[in-house]
């Protein structure tokens, strides 16, 4: 069986989508950074314009998928008489600040519907859930727009337009074998020859290549990804004594290096400036009333 490059990375880094619109939408709407989430619009029928603060602005004709993977404030426009069919969800990442695959995806995407691979099904049951009303409709939706984000990141790695990184990377038939070896056992003790076993290639092939498509050397990556796997375990509450084995490190003193090496600060001093800044984002709420900015404002 071939080795599935995006499922480890998926399960340890995922994504949760929450719809908030879905209905013919007539004039115009904002959609807010503010909400520091992504946004994930699904056009069924008719004409739409997006226009961003990047100064973006794209018209839609046909069905079509937007995804800002970042947040940025955008907004539609339609025909004020005919309106467009659209199903909207935002889509809030684990671990943002250094999710690998929220980093490695473009910070805008659109592509027709019918581009997405073998996704027709799927799109169909989304549109009927959007436009009916039955019971538990927006967690179905919600799960059905987590499925087809996954079929955004199956069309982008597939495409292999991407620049240098870890999307074309992963479509490599070689390189996405090592790569799912490292992203699946962050604990194993790695070499360069062991990962080129995996890739099935020379270690010099596997070193030119794996930095021509990565950007980087297997080292480097393998570093970098242990200790944002281990970031995620810290979040998620595991013991600090436990994550620096979990992720490929013989000792603690070890690991303990290496993530000020690359986060800056110590594991702990870490996890109390994101606490800290999570305190400091409850208070903001709270002083303005715990009310959060509406995600899409039609008038």
């Amino acid at each position: 069986m071939t080795a599935d490059p995006l499922s480890p990375l998926l399960s340890r880094f995922s994504a949760r989508a929450q719809v908030f619109y879905t209905g013919n939408l007539c004039g115009q709407a904002t959609f807010d950074a503010d909400q520091d989430v992504g946004f994930l619009h699904l056009l069924r029928d008719g004409r739409l314009r997006v226009r961003d603060d990047r100064g973006r602005l794209t018209t839609l004709s046909q069905p079509t998928l937007v995804f800002y993977s970042r947040p940025l404030t955008h907004s539609f426009e339609t025909d004020p008489d005919a309106g467009a069919d659209v199903a909207c969800a935002s889509v809030a990442f684990d671990h943002p600040a250094f999710n690998p695959v929220m980093q490695a995806l473009p910070a805008y995407f659109q592509c027709a519907l019918d581009e997405l691979d073998d996704a027709r099904a799927l799109l169909d049951l989304l549109f009927a859930e959007a436009f009916a009303q039955r019971p538990a409709r927006d967690e179905v939706l919600n799960r059905l727009f987590e499925l087809v984000l996954i079929q955004l990141l199956r069309t982008t790695i597939a495409r292999r337009g991407n620049d240098v990184g870890l999307l074309r990377a992963l479509a490599h038939p070689q390189l996405g074998r090592a790569l799912h070896a490292m992203h699946a056992h962050p604990d194993q003790d790695w070499s360069l020859a062991s990962l080129a076993r995996e890739a099935a290639m020379s270690r010099s092939s596997f070193a030119e290549t794996f930095r021509r498509e990565v950007g980087q050397a297997p080292g480097e990556y393998l570093a970098r990804w242990r200790i944002t796997t281990a970031q995620a375990l810290l979040r998620r509450g595991t013991p600090l004594k436990w994550v620096g084995e979990r992720v490929g490190y013989a000792s603690q003193a070890g690991f303990l290096r290496a993530f000020r090496q690359f986060v800056g600060a110590s594991p702990t001093q870490w996890l109390r400036a994101g606490d800290d800044a999570h305190r400091a984002q409850d208070g903001t709420a709270a002083r303005a009333g715990q009310r959060a900015p509406a995600a899409i404002s039609v008038p």
